[in-house]
């Protein structure tokens, strides 16, 4: 893991639209344009999310071999991470062909959203997935939502539904609160032994208290996405001019990974 924490830009999200902030990235030129900012701030990584004509989150192949051309073309040196969110909208197959069809360098799966849960839960399939998926040199960051969830992919892990390897997660605080706020203390019951058993892990925290949350995330060794996609205000309770200005306040007092030593912690 990166002695430094490293900072992910996550500028737009699935379901947030220019209502919700005139500065939100909703092209690939647009996007490309934020992630170029948001380099120059301290981020090294791009979460990708793309949409379809009409604004709408997609999962479209070709869309996102277009924006990682352009990124490419862009800001070379940012690494991108695509993601397979449902959104309410994709099947765990929709998710894995997007995967097949792209086979991204890096992405991000969220861990409940591929095996199921209770008697929907499918681990046959996933462990398939996630078996081709390294095959192919995709490495993955599992999305978990809760403390459960988080010892849940540690189980997959043992269990091999998860292959062998590194092994990175993101946690989110405040997907479940009213409102979508977060609290910097929900961090607390992810630091349990189940930490020591990933070989990276980062926070992503809803609401105006994600740069305490994230500052928090990174004196325990933690790494941080930041964004529009989960907070549209700075830490002094104004409203962000773009997802670059709040990446800023935390490289601002932060010595940041980038480069290489990003790469090789995530990939």
């Amino acid at each position: 893991m990166s002695k430094l924490p490293i900072i992910m830009a996550a500028p737009n999200g699935a379901r947030k639209t220019k209502a919700d902030h005139p500065s939100l990235p909703m092209t690939i030129a647009e996007t490309v344009a934020e992630a170029s900012q948001c380099f120059e701030a301290g981020a090294s990584i791009l979460h990708a999310h793309i949409r379809d004509d009409d604004g709408k989150h997609s999962l479209d192949s070709n869309t996102y071999d277009k924006l990682l051309n352009e990124m490419a073309v862009s800001v070379p040196e940012m690494l991108v991470q695509i993601t397979t969110e449902a959104a309410g909208i994709f099947t765990p197959q929709q998710q894995a062909t997007c995967l097949f069809e792209v086979q991204p360098q890096f992405a991000s799966i969220g861990v409940r959203e591929m095996t199921g849960s209770g008697e929907a839960a499918d681990l046959a399939f996933a462990a398939d997935i996630y078996s081709r998926v390294k095959a192919q040199g995709t490495s993955i960051q599992h999305i978990v939502y809760s403390p459960d969830d988080l010892a849940y992919l540690i189980t997959l892990k043992q269990h091999k539904v998860i292959p062998d390897g590194r092994l990175h997660a993101l946690f989110v605080l405040g997907r479940y609160n009213p409102g979508f706020v977060s609290d910097p203390s929900e961090l607390d019951g992810f630091l349990t032994d189940n930490i020591n058993k990933l070989d990276s892990w980062m926070l992503c925290a809803f609401g105006a208290s994600e740069y305490d949350s994230i500052i928090k995330a990174i004196s325990h060794g933690g790494h941080g996405r930041i964004g529009f996609e989960n907070n549209i205000y700075l830490k002094d309770g104004s409203l962000a001019p773009n997802t670059a200005s709040l990446i800023a306040q935390i490289a601002d007092t932060q010595s940041i990974a980038k480069g290489e030593d990003t790469r090789s912690t995530l990939t």
